[in-house]
């Protein structure tokens, strides 16, 4: 890497590290860092099993090894990660303000998105499926949702999937979070849950009980991306490094498996991206592209 470049990263990072002085500002729920030195401040979901959950002022789940990896990378420990709960519509103004210097979990890589931030990764792929109760036996795919009722992530590849696949012919309930999506499951408010097939696994293994059943073969995929400050391209090009070593290392696939392994869910090389530049890859959703089926 020329000089140049280097001190261009090196300024990126040094930037990242100072936003921990506005983290106090903002709202929404914090972990202050173990540290006396620098921090970083990461938005994360904290209710999300197996990828981002907080119990207690314990993180854990793959989304959470992967911002701790990222994080050491850039030159910070686990103390000296201050954790952020980011509220629903407030990621952008949170990472352009400074409040957060990157948010990782539930941020899928979209055209639409990267117009307002911009995006590391993505890290992990995954395609849409459908939880339902372990009753249900009408809905089995897409085309089965019609005339039916289904909640889904507003903004999401499924959301935008199922609109263009079923228009009108669907009811469609847009909540913040899967989780909550799974509530309404279980109250009858919907007949329906569509999300990526890692979260749905997670959620189902964490939540089900055993009520409830993925179905549908993937009909949509979904790019999980880091979203960092908009126009922050060396800081995007150290954090894409930091990823493909996590990958190449086999920390990426151990991680994930001793994570989302252990819901049951099939790991393939279909969730490790192939492409490393968010602006190369893939990042609207197309029925029929998902896999892992």
């Amino acid at each position: 890497m020329k000089l140049a470049k280097v001190a261009k990263v090196a300024a990126a990072i040094a930037l990242i590290g100072s936003m921990f002085l506005l983290a106090a500002c903002g709202n929404g729920m914090e972990d202050v860092a173990q540290s006396t030195g620098p921090t970083i401040t990461i938005g994360i979901p904290t209710d999300l099993p197996y990828l981002s959950l907080r119990e207690g002022n314990k993180y854990s789940g793959f989304d959470v090894d992967v911002a701790e990896y990222v994080a050491d990378k850039l030159g910070y420990s686990y103390k000296q990660i201050v954790w952020k709960q980011v509220p629903p519509g407030q990621s952008v103004s949170d990472l352009n303000n400074g409040v957060v210097g990157m948010i990782i979990g539930g941020y899928p890589i979209t055209a639409e998105s990267k117009e307002e931030v911009d995006f590391a990764g993505p890290y992990l792929v995954q395609s849409q499926k459908l939880l339902v109760s372990d009753k249900n036996t009408s809905i089995t795919s897409l085309q089965d949702l019609k005339g039916k009722s289904v909640c889904v992530t507003g903004g999401s590849a499924a959301e935008n999937v199922i609109k263009s696949a079923l228009g009108s012919g669907v009811s469609i309930h847009t909540l913040p979070s899967a989780p909550q999506c799974v509530t309404e499951l279980f109250d009858g408010s919907v007949e329906a849950v569509s999300a990526g097939g890692v979260l749905l696994s997670a959620l189902n293994k964490f939540k089900g009980g055993g009520y409830l059943k993925i179905v549908g073969n993937g009909f949509a995929t979904e790019y999980m991306g880091i979203a960092v400050k908009k126009d922050s391209p060396d800081l995007v090009y150290q954090i894409n490094q930091d990823i493909k070593l996590m990958m190449t290392s086999g920390t990426w696939e151990n991680d994930l498996k001793a994570t989302i392994g252990q819901t049951g869910y099939r790991i393939t090389s279909f969730n490790m991206p192939s492409t490393l530049s968010a602006q190369d890859s893939q990042e609207t959703a197309s029925e029929g592209m998902g896999k892992n089926d």
